[in-house]
Formats: structure tokens, sequence, C-alpha cells
């Protein structure tokens, strides 16, 4: 009987027990999403300085084989006569000058679109050598001989013409099939030659004709899409037939470089100079040092991204030129 009148037990948490429980469940979610979120931050910045070293990669590779090229001939000419028209001749320097630097980029012309005033370097170099070889022993007084069409070559394109003992740069005129000729370009072309004659009598037996480019290098801000205030690092090339009268054609290579410095070498000193240093004797540099300073955002999805702070690094490498 006094088992069946005993007062049953009641069994469970209290209040109290359940509120230190929600307590530590709360300090424990929130660890994790702590955890989370750090994960998600490292990830973000790694993946960030991950796009910043690729871009770096890319940048040096294009810009350094555009430098070690600099100056060098299908021919392995020393030297190459200029024969493009007055002062637009002058800027597309070659004869023995394979590179010319600029510490202000806003000084190079014709202009270069949006440049800011960085360093700048224009390069001397020639594209994919035309197929076939010029003519051997033909004609060369008015324009380059040649057995069929120039492949990749079209009428008011600069071109280089050589052989193992001498080379011409030109604007050139249409391919004429009768006479078998790249000819120079008439009067009224921009930028025009000096005259109607190369100077070239006949060419040699390994002679070759290729589109001449000269590339500059330069800092301006990023095209279409890009966030406000984005710099990129661009490539123009003057080619004649693709361009109007004076003006470049702009790649834009890599969006998120902000600052592009170069500096010179020559021997025997052991150090770097600027532009300025250098003065008239780009023939005598062998070796050019580029810096160039990236940045970017490490969460550009965000909304705010104008408050977050980016990533920026600065890598530097140092190219010689091959001679």
């Amino acid at each position: 009987m006094n088992k069946l009148n005993r007062p049953s037990v009641q069994i469970g948490f209290t209040l109290i027990e359940l509120m230190i429980a929600l307590v530590l469940g709360l300090v424990l979610i929130g660890g994790v999403i702590s955890v989370l979120l750090s994960n998600q931050k490292t990830y973000r910045t790694n993946t960030a300085l991950s796009q910043l070293q690729d871009n770096a990669r890319t940048a040096f590779e294009l810009l350094a084989r555009d430098i070690r090229q600099a100056g060098s001939t299908p021919c392995g000419n020393a030297s190459v006569t200029n024969l493009l028209n007055g002062a637009a001749g002058a800027t597309y320097i070659w004869g023995t000058n394979p590179i010319q630097g600029f510490d202000n980029a806003t000084t190079v012309t014709p202009a270069l679109t949006g440049a800011l005033a960085q360093s700048a370097i224009v390069t001397q170099g020639v594209g994919v050598v035309s197929t076939p070889m010029l003519t051997s022993g033909g004609g060369c007084t008015t324009g380059a001989p040649l057995a069929s069409a120039p492949s990749g070559i079209v009428a008011g394109d600069l071109v280089l013409m050589c052989d193992a003992g001498q080379a011409y740069i030109y604007q050139a005129g249409a391919f004429n099939g009768t006479v078998t000729e790249l000819p120079m370009a008439g009067t009224g072309t921009t930028p025009g030659n000096t005259g109607t004659a190369t100077g070239c009598t006949t060419v040699g037996q390994t002679a070759y004709v290729a589109q001449y480019q000269p590339d500059y290098w330069y800092i301006a801000p990023a095209g279409a899409g890009a966030p406000t205030g984005t710099n990129s690092l661009y490539r123009a090339r003057y080619s004649g037939a693709t361009n109007a009268a004076g003006a470049f054609a702009a790649d834009e290579i890599i969006r998120g470089v902000t600052n592009l410095q170069l500096t010179y070498h020559m021997p025997p000193a052991t150090g770097f100079v600027n532009a300025a240093g250098v003065g008239t004797n780009w023939a005598a540099v062998d070796a050019v040092q580029v810096s160039l300073t990236l940045r970017t955002l490490t969460n550009p999805n965000n909304v705010n991204a104008n408050q977050q702070e980016p990533l920026v690094r600065t890598f530097t490498t140092t190219v010689g030129i091959r001679r």
C-alpha cells in the first residue's frame, strides 16, 4: 500500500539546465562559424594572391619576350636602314636602337591612348616571317622581290626586308602579282616612306620579308567592365594598314597593374638607371629591370568592394637583351 501511494518522480531538464545547454550550443556554433569565415577569408586571399602571381607571370613572359628579341631580324643583321618618312619614321626607331624607354608615357608620339605618366618602353622586332623567302638575286630597288604573295602582309603594313648583308624597313604597298614585288607604298600613306627607292640593288640567297612590329608597353586605365580606378598593362602597335593614320592599336594585356617601373643597365656600370640616365645611348643597354605592382580585391563580388582592403604585391625581374 505504501508503494502504491508514493508520489511519482518527474525526470527531465530544469529551466536552468536548458538555458546552460543553449548557451553552450551557441558558443559551439559561433566557434564553427568563426572557423568557417576565417577559412573562407584565407581561401579568398590565397585565390587573389594566386591570381596576382599568374597575372605577373603572364605580363613578364610577354614583355620579356619582346625585350629579349628586340632588334633581332630573320637574317641576323647588326643594323637596319629605316626608310619610314620623316618625323613619323623617327617614332618607329630601329637603326642602332633595338629598344627605347620613356620615364613618362604621355610624351610618346603619336600619343598612346589614355597613357599615364609612368614608365614606358618600345621594342623593335618582327612578326612571322613570310613564306616563301625573297627571290634570290632579285632586284630590290623599289621593294621586296617575291615569287608569290607574302603571307600575312597587306598593303600599308610596315615591313622588314633583309638578307645576310642588308636590311630595310619601309611601308608596303599592294603586292603586284605581275611584277612579283612587294613595293614601297606610294604618296598619301601614313607614315609613308622617305622616297620611292630603297637603296637596295639585289638580295642574296638567304633573304626574307616580315611584318615590322614596334611594340609600346605602358599603363593606362582599364577597359569596360573594370572597377572604377583600375589600371591595366597595355601593348600598343602601329601596323600601318589596320590603324587610323598616326594611331596605335592597343591591346589590354593584364588588368590590375597599378605601376610599371623600368630601369636600364649599361656596361661597365653595375647599377640600373632610368630612361633619362640612358640619354641617347640606347644601343649600349644590355638589360632591362622591370618592376610591376599589381592590385586586386580579395572578394570582387562584394557589393561593398570599395570598402575592402585590396591585396597589393610588387614583382621585379631583370631581362637581358640578345645581341
